[in-house]
């Protein structure tokens, strides 16, 4: 999907449904495969993996209590999927061009701003923590509970740091608020098509599972 203001309808849209019943979830993976690159738009196994094993935790930990653990395993599966989805589609400045669009050269390049930052905070994150997981494998460290929680804590001091230098940079540049930019978008042939179809998951995740039942019969 190359129109980001429509990718982020429809992720936007998909999520509520999968996070609002297991039938929006099951309707949103369907549009999932569908209009996706699916496994391409995944992160490597060592990135979503962990992921999934937490909430299949939490998934578990909510059944021994008596809850729809199995719902919740599957929503938020697809959530994740989506996701990564979205992450991996979104190129550098469409966020800043999408809020500028939609907010204004005012408030939404504020937000657009604190949002380009936040996801280049986290490409360089991904890059540090491939770096710390290589300098470990060449020194012979195999990751534990010792080693992993005084890396995350220097992972998080380095952020802060760098989100620090970067705020200094832009006042040493003269950035006070707002700013001006001219958003242009480039959409695929079944961007609009698929943008609509992501409404069909909302719409069943409202419905009882009776009814849906009705409606695929």
């Amino acid at each position: 999907m190359q129109d980001p203001r429509l990718r982020l309808f429809s992720v936007t849209v998909l999520s509520l449904a999968a996070f609002a019943s297991t039938v929006g979830a099951a309707a949103a993976f369907v549009w999932w495969l569908l209009f996706t690159p699916r496994a391409k738009s995944l992160p490597r196994p060592g990135v979503l993996l962990p992921l999934v094993a937490m909430v299949a935790a939490t998934a578990l930990v909510s059944s021994w209590g008596g809850g729809a653990g199995l719902s919740y395993l599957v929503r938020m599966t697809v959530i994740l999927l989506l996701a990564s989805w979205a992450y991996a589609e979104t190129e550098n400045g469409e966020v800043l061009a999408v809020a500028v669009w939609a907010l204004g050269n005012r408030v939404g390049f504020e937000v657009g701003l604190v949002a380009e930052l936040g996801i280049s905070g986290i490409s360089v994150l991904r890059k540090e923590i491939e770096q710390v997981r290589m300098a470990m494998a060449l020194k012979g460290i195999r990751p534990g509970a010792r080693s992993i929680v005084p890396l995350a804590v220097t992972l998080i001091v380095t952020q802060i740091r760098r989100a620090d230098e970067v705020a200094r940079l832009l006042v040493v540049r003269g950035y006070t608020i707002g700013g001006k930019t001219c958003p242009r978008f480039r959409a695929d042939p079944l961007d609009v098509p698929a943008a609509i179809a992501a409404v069909i998951p909302a719409l069943l995740s409202t419905l009882p599972l009776r009814d849906v039942f009705i409606l695929v019969g």
